[in-house]
């Protein structure tokens, strides 16, 4: 098996550079909670049964089977998508982890792909003649890019990008092209073919072709002009595509096709888009609130709370979170985006998992979570996202190496001039002290680059020691950066206070009268759990004295409530789906 690449440099294709790329390889999980939900994800892949993933490629060949398909919408309308889910998750997880059972059933799963291949670089488990109908072109075939992206990063088939770039080909002289814009969500099909591109085996054609077949440039003037209502009303004759907070893969897109080509209307369109959706679509702690099938009640700011009303869908957060990454490495000062990746994994992404049972759809923040279940987008989008963790935690450059998160682990930079490991002791939210510690065979001069996040409570800043020598102070909401030559041993130490921080909600689910706050420490937004919404509701605290309501328990991170003895302060990420709870209770002013 090939050695694990740490970094691929598409820097040369690129108009527009990236600063800082995420690594490839190279980076282990420390016992906490990062690693539980990686480690929860494997056992959740391992679920799935190989028979019932490849049961429309067995039909395609006329292999026979004794498996049962999958079903529900994402198998019965779009067929195959659960096996490009599972190669999406396995093959993420198989470039930071050795799992034999994954390794092997990734094997069977890409043998398939290999035997139902047309010889014109087709892949779908369906006629040609099918591929320009509903999200065909779009949300399958991405999920079938990512799924062989994903492999050939983990090194485990020499040939996905093989198959890969004639499957990319037969899609660049496809013949449906002039029509897929106008099918079904089609704004979601930008991503796939610049993703393409950006790998080893990407062509300029690849580009081309999705500026030809999917750009809307009235649709990017609307968020250019930072269209009030541009977010959830497309101007587009026709039912379809209708507006939906899956748009934001679009914008991933878009980003990219800046990246490649270098023309700014791209970029302002993107930036129109985040702005519009950080200010009007989104709840303080996370997630999406524009979604399909409430499209009568949407509107800037509705911000739902009644779990009756469909919000906080996973993939929307997805895609939220991998637009950010982007800009992430474009802007690389910018700690803003960083703070949307953290606060994205932890009040979304980890709270959408069910231990390894499942992973929810939509994630509301009152009444009882959703039960997981089923094979949904969600789930593939939540595969994705945890077994590609270890990812976000650094950026690496030549000459930079970045810590956005702080969560146990290790990184193996490899450099020019050799390794330089980095151990991660930080483990927000439970603790506030961080401490990296630096391995190398010789020294070596780099800069690095600690994100302080802007919900640190410190006024006077961030005091960064090295040895025990203060060297610089940090500001909340910013990059420290520490240019100097390293030795292997050297500790640097730094504390990142997380303090209690309650927002009023303004929405459409205020009450006449009374006051609703979300309640935060550091990036983790929390809930009440009791024998009731009605009673998690009415706690009756007071924003002056808030947290003379509250006292830590036995469990850590859990707070029993003043004069409540039947209620418990929680991090939403570990409420289960059998309980009350609410995330906004009534707080007096």
């Amino acid at each position: 098996m090939t050695k694990h690449r740490q970094l691929y440099n598409y820097n040369d294709k690129l108009k527009v550079k990236d600063k800082l790329f995420t690594p490839l390889a190279g980076v282990r999980l420390g016992d906490g909670l990062f690693k539980e939900v990686f480690e929860n994800n494997i056992n959740y892949l391992k679920t799935l049964d190989d028979g019932s993933m490849m049961y429309w490629f067995d039909k395609k060949t006329g292999t026979p089977t004794d498996a049962q398909p999958y079903t529900g919408h994402f198998e019965d309308n779009l067929k195959g998508s659960t096996l490009s889910m599972f190669l999406m998750g396995a093959g993420n997880t198989l470039r930071w982890v050795d799992d034999d059972e994954l390794r092997r059933r990734v094997s069977v799963l890409m043998d398939k792909l290999r035997s139902s291949a047309e010889e014109d670089g087709f892949l779908m488990p369906v006629d040609q003649t099918r591929f320009a109908y509903k999200e065909y072109p779009h949300y399958v075939r991405i999920w079938l890019t990512y799924g062989l992206c994903a492999v050939a990063l983990s090194c485990e088939d020499e040939d996905a990008y093989g198959l890969l770039r004639r499957w990319q080909d037969w899609f660049n002289s496809c013949i449906d092209l002039p029509i897929i814009k106008y099918l079904e969500l089609a704004f979601q099909g930008v991503v796939a073919s610049p993703y393409v591109y950006t790998t080893p085996i990407g062509k300029r054609e690849d580009i081309d072709t999705t500026i030809e077949a999917y750009e809307e440039p009235w649709r990017l003037a609307q968020f250019m002009r930072r269209e009030k209502d541009c977010v959830h009303i497309r101007k587009q004759p026709g039912r379809e595509p209708h507006a939906h907070g899956t748009e934001l893969e679009g914008f991933e897109g878009y980003l990219d096709l800046y990246r490649a080509t270098g023309r700014n209307y791209y970029l302002d369109a993107v930036m129109g888009a985040w702005e519009l959706y950080r200010r009007d679509w989104q709840h303080v702690g996370g997630g999406i609130v524009m979604i399909e099938g409430m499209m009568e009640n949407l509107y800037p700011g509705c911000r739902w709370i009644d779990p009756q009303k469909k919000y906080n869908e996973l993939c929307c957060t997805s895609f939220w979170m991998y637009l950010n990454l982007r800009l992430h490495r474009l802007f690389p000062d910018e700690e803003v985006y960083m703070d949307e990746v953290e606060k994205s994994l932890f009040n979304l992404c980890f709270a959408a998992q069910e231990a390894d049972k499942g992973i929810r759809y939509f994630n509301n923040l009152e009444g009882r979570k959703v039960q997981p279940g089923g094979i949904h987008c969600c789930c593939g989008v939540g595969t994705r996202i945890y077994g590609s963790m270890p990812e976000f935690i650094f950026s690496i450059a030549p000459d930079a190496v970045a810590v956005n998160m702080y969560a146990p682990s290790e990184i193996d930079w490899e450099r020019e001039d050799g390794v330089v490991t980095i151990k991660n002791e930080g483990n927000i939210p439970y603790r506030d002290d961080v401490k990296l510690t630096l391995s190398m065979a010789k020294p070596a001069n780099f800069d690095l680059r600690l994100r302080i996040p802007r919900w640190t409570a410190a006024n006077d800043g961030v005091g960064i020691s090295v040895n025990g020598e203060k060297v610089c102070t940090g500001r909340p909401g910013s990059y420290a950066v520490i240019s100097r030559e390293w030795a292997d041993g050297d500790v640097v130490e730094y504390t990142l206070r997380q303090a209690w921080v309650i927002t009023k909600y303004s929405g459409a689910d205020e009450f006449p009268q009374f006051s609703r706050y979300y309640i935060q420490r550091g990036p983790v937004l929390y809930g009440i759990t009791a024998p009731s919404v009605r009673r998690a509701r009415q706690i009756g605290w007071s924003v002056s004295d808030f947290e003379k309501w509250i006292t830590p328990n036995e469990t850590p991170l859990h707070y029993d409530i003043a004069m409540h003895s039947d209620c418990e302060l929680v991090p939403y990420y570990e409420i289960g789906c059998d309980v009350d709870f609410t995330c906004v209770p009534v707080v007096t002013d």
